[in-house]
């Protein structure tokens, strides 16, 4: 920097800025090069800024996507030395091979200034997935054990009995028990922060899924992914023949009405051909040559099989109850095994394929919606709640590139960075509005799925 001023005062009281923290040598050890996940570690750091006091820091490890681990503490002075021992956990996506972790020291000053740096790969440690288990245990609160049995690779465990019954409200899963109880000198399972997780003596337990008071035919876990597999006794059995035969607008379609589905039931298709090619994608989990799992809401849906498209579809049973959401528009459709179907949207064309014309989200245990479409260039689409029809519900996009909002609040329109693909919608209400749902407010994303 120059100027044209021959003199400077230099006896001024300069302005306090925001200065950057400096780190230096951030390295986690562990007497070794690498370590099997549940090991001690130790990590340290220098840290100083000799214009800003020091206000805090964070650490903050991470598995791919997944933030695994993290902790924040004061500090003081203009200078100071990070040294913390942790555990680097074993948690969910946590690879097999040579993985290293992502750490990231975070450092703050009282005027905000922050500086991040990531420990080398030189000074870092390789962590191991433990050895999987030949068995694991789900210990309840009323005392039950039962075995998980490893099934196909090395990460999917389940049941092997029919049915499970007097299942408790809590459970842990168990790498190893003592009497009726989790043993928590191995690896024990429960839940943090509503999701299964690997836990302490004194940890959360895993809530019991809701089974509609059916129980339980089978349970698994997947310790790759940390995920429940259910499946709840109680099974509807979808025979073609014994299907009610309509047409609607030139279009042939076999139907049953008023069908009560539980969320992960058994569903046995007798008639029909591919499932994968036919079935919903957001609420289908095929399980064999004729067999699926439900895995929409809990509720009363009715069945579309379309004949000339083989096209099978579940929709809301009553068209005008609270607690549903449909999704209308144009240029957008299910998406059918890989690939793009016929069965596109055409409602605001006012396409004589009304019985298709308008389709059902399913709703999670929060409360909030997604559905999974196919969308092609030029797509709108527009979504209504409660009893009318007319009914405005105000949206605000959480994921404007790819599907922006109009000014009116209504309507969800192609963004500049859309590409024709399947994507993921999601809705959740900020605001629910009147008993009519006048009023309401929605956030909503569009997430690109690669089926």
């Amino acid at each position: 920097m120059t100027g044209c001023q021959e003199k400077v005062d230099k006896d001024v009281t300069w302005p306090e800025w925001a200065s950057r923290p400096v780190i230096s040598a951030p390295a986690v050890t562990a007497g070794s090069a690498s370590i099997v996940a549940g090991s001690n570690v130790e990590f340290s750091a220098e840290v100083s800024d000799d214009y800003n006091e020091l206000s805090d820091y964070d650490l903050e490890v991470r598995y791919g996507d997944n933030v695994v681990y993290r902790h924040t503490e004061s500090l003081t002075g203009n200078s100071a030395t990070v040294e913390l021992e942790f555990v680097m956990p074993f948690a969910a996506y946590l690879d097999a091979g040579d993985f290293y972790p992502e750490i990231t020291l975070t450092v703050r000053n009282v005027e905000n200034g922050s500086n991040s740096v990531r420990v080398a790969k030189e000074n870092n440690v390789m962590v191991m997935r433990p050895e999987s288990p030949e068995k694991l245990y789900i210990v309840d609160n009323s005392g039950n054990v039962l075995e998980l049995e490893k099934g196909s690779g090395d990460y999917i465990y389940s049941t092997s009995s029919e049915a499970l019954d007097g299942l408790g409200t809590e459970f842990w899963i168990a790498e190893k028990v003592t009497g009726t109880s989790p043993d928590f000198s191995g690896f024990v399972w429960g839940s943090e922060n509503g999701v299964p997780a690997i836990v302490q003596e004194g940890g959360d337990a895993i809530k019991t899924p809701d089974s509609a008071g059916y129980g339980f035919k089978k349970m698994g876990f997947d310790i790759y992914s940390f995920e429940l597999d259910k499946l709840v006794d109680y099974t509807v059995t979808v025979d073609r023949s014994a299907m009610a035969s309509a047409e609607e607008s030139g279009v042939s379609y076999l139907s049953m009405e008023n069908v009560s589905l539980i969320k992960d039931c058994e569903m046995v298709f007798v008639g029909f051909d591919d499932l994968a090619s036919m079935l919903q994608p957001d609420r289908f989990e095929v399980l064999d040559e004729t067999t699926a799992k439900f895995t929409g809401n809990t509720q009363n849906w009715s069945i579309w099989y379309d004949v000339p498209d083989n096209w099978l579809i579940v929709n809301y049973a009553v068209n005008n109850t609270s607690g549903q959401l449909w999704i209308t528009g144009t240029k957008s459709c299910f998406p059918l095994g890989n690939d793009d179907t016929v069965n596109e949207l055409n409602y605001f064309a006012g396409d004589g394929k009304v019985r298709f014309a308008s389709l059902s989200a399913v709703k999670d245990d929060n409360g909030d919606f997604s559905i999974m479409l196919y969308l092609k260039d030029g797509f709108a689409l527009q979504l209504y709640r409660w009893v009318a029809w007319g009914t405005v519900i105000s949206l605000e996009s959480l994921t404007p590139d790819i599907g922006y909002i109009t000014d009116d609040g209504i309507y969800i329109m192609q963004g500049t960075s859309f590409t024709p693909g399947v994507y993921l919608l999601k809705a959740s209400f900020t605001n629910e509005g009147n008993a009519s749902g006048v009023g309401a407010t929605a956030q909503v994303s569009l997430e690109y799925v690669s089926l």
